[in-house]
């Protein structure tokens, strides 16, 4: 008895037309990839590879980025402006209740050295 029948039944040529059609196969896909790796590496326009603006003379890309770094710069120094107005304001408004309350303690003290002068007359 055969272990594997379908194999005494398959005609001389079957593996060899498997075997063709894998070449066949592998040179179609490696043909696509070398033609689609040509276009992304040659600088043509492939689907990855997006365009980029290159400066047309050797400042062009210092200038933006000066003004960018400027930009995001100038955009700190004015947080950092609100939150030190911020802190000033709460330190002012604890100053202002500090000195209400001296006064309060002031006008106290003297009603009570002036009831002291009364009392030892």
């Amino acid at each position: 008895m055969n272990p594997i029948p379908l194999l005494a039944e398959t005609p001389w040529y079957a593996p060899l037309l498997f075997a063709f059609g894998c070449a066949l196969l592998a040179m179609i896909l490696l043909r696509r990839s070398f033609r689609n790796f040509g276009k992304l590496t040659r600088g043509g326009s492939g689907p990855a590879l997006l365009k980029q603006h290159r400066p047309t003379s050797q400042w062009d890309g210092a200038r933006e980025d000066a003004t960018a770094r400027f930009n995001r710069q100038q955009v700190e120094m004015h947080e950092l402006a609100r939150e030190i107005n911020g802190q000033i304001d709460s330190k002012l408004i604890l100053l202002q209740e500090l000195v209400a309350q001296s006064d309060r303690q002031i006008q106290r003290l003297e009603a009570l050295l002036d009831e002291a002068k009364r009392s030892n007359k």
